[in-house]
């Protein structure tokens, strides 16, 4: 609560930057946030950096909402803003009445898109505040679409803090510290030393000791690969052993605005925290892919007892739990009769928010906390998907890492870097630091 008045109270006057390591709870106070300006009649509009952020988030890309389409730097966006004056003249509309935005995954903006950012605020006279959401290092900046981009004002891969619309936008800085989903105060402090990119003999030994290749009771733990084909191929392997019937539960999606791109429908579907076609048997493990109060939480664990269209029930710590389809809603900002913000639906998808728990990539496992993990590296070089994926265990008694080669400290030194450019702005960059 102390954080939310804190925040809150500094969006009165400033821009906020909020930071922190994985687990310190930047999306629960962001949703607090969200609920705030929510409850207090401000308009607040929330955006991803990219498709999965944007459905975590709750809210539309930030391509979408800026009405940037293809374009990836001021040049591009200056052609292409011809085709789209009628849009570009409703986002206008509707940032009129907007006293708050919210941009998730902050590290995944380039420095070309801040300044588009700053450029659609002074066009259409944007006078709320901005706040910025993510950790620098962990993802890096994305670009957007496969081809050759022309010549923007930066070079491809530069950070949003680099940009001159940054220094512009005059972000306070305000950085959680406490891991909320751990209590172990060792493994804490080597994660954040695997955040910021010390791969330190204390980190080695520390990390040796988790290793192993064969596992006590690894069919209750969940195993955490880099990639989809390993993660798809243990799953089905697993699921086959079970002799019980499989049952296919098909997501039921409905379209409530025909005129929407189907495109777009099928962009936002591939992005949400389910399988489309959900097959289970009765007796396999499963993993909660989202949260819903009082009932499970995002990387949760239980086993499936009994499954029907409507409804599976499943094992959870001793206790039988009914999960019903969990509803997905796709909306666009829109403005009420009487000028205040209002989201329409364009459509909304429902499903079980389970998936096989045998195995899952580093990628669907953002958000996660998950109790009994064992963590493939073998094919894990990404920048900070190392320490991504360690940092989705809640218990490091219960945490293993698989690493099947002999080079296992020079492995570290190649997986535990950083950008010295991201060092250096968060040593040079004043916070204010909430526990």
């Amino acid at each position: 609560m102390q954080s939310l008045i804190k925040v809150t109270e500094l969006l009165e006057s400033r821009n906020i930057f909020l930071t922190g390591g994985a687990g310190v709870g930047k999306s629960y106070l962001t949703k607090e946030v969200i609920a705030w300006y929510q409850k207090e009649y401000q308009g607040v509009i929330v955006l991803g950096s990219t498709g999965i952020s944007a459905v975590n988030v709750g809210g539309q890309t930030i391509h979408s909402f800026f009405v940037f389409g293809i374009s990836k730097n001021l040049e591009e966006l200056s052609a292409n803003d011809r085709y789209n004056r009628s849009r570009i003249k409703e986002l206008c509309k509707i940032l009129k009445s907007t006293d708050l935005i919210i941009i998730d995954e902050i590290s995944m903006v380039s420095a070309d898109l801040m300044e588009m950012i700053l450029y659609r605020f002074r066009q259409c006279g944007y006078d709320g505040k901005l706040m910025v959401v993510g950790d620098f290092y962990q993802l890096p900046p994305v670009q957007k679409g496969a081809r050759q981009p022309a010549q923007g004002i930066f070079d491809q891969g530069v950070y949003a803090f680099e940009s001159s619309a940054w220094e512009t936008f005059d972000f306070v800085t305000v950085e959680l510290t406490k891991i909320k989903r751990t209590t172990n105060t060792d493994f804490m402090k080597i994660l954040e030393k695997i955040r910021i990119g010390e791969a330190d003999e204390a980190v080695f030994h520390y990390l040796q000791s988790l290793r192993g290749n064969d596992f006590p009771g690894e069919n209750d733990a969940t195993v955490l690969f880099g990639t989809n084909a390993q993660a798809d191929r243990l799953n089905l392997q697993k699921v086959a052993a079970v002799k019980r019937q499989e049952i296919d539960l098909p997501a039921i999606l409905k379209v409530k605005d025909p005129s929407v791109d189907a495109r777009r429908i099928e962009s936002w579907k591939k992005n949400l925290p389910i399988i489309d076609n959900l097959k289970l048997k009765e007796g396999i493990p499963v993993i909660f892919t989202t949260n819903k109060w009082g009932s499970y939480h995002n990387g949760e664990r239980a086993v499936v007892e009994h499954i029907d269209k409507d409804a599976v029930v499943v094992e959870k710590k001793g206790r039988l739990v009914k999960v019903d389809r969990f509803s997905f809603e796709l909306s666009r900002p829109g403005l009420a009769a009487d000028g205040m913000l209002e989201n329409d639906t364009i459509a909304t998808l429902e499903q079980f928010p389970l998936r096989p728990a045998y195995a899952i990539t580093i990628h669907k496992s953002q958000g996660m906390s998950i109790e009994k993990l064992i963590c493939n590296v073998d094919t894990i070089f990404a920048d900070s998907q190392f320490y991504v994926a360690l940092s989705r265990a809640t218990d490091p008694a219960s945490l293993k890492i698989s690493y099947t080669r002999n080079d296992f400290q020079n492995y570290l030194q190649r997986a535990v870097t950083v950008s010295e450019r991201v060092k250096r702005f968060y040593a040079e960059n004043e916070s204010i630091v909430i526990d």
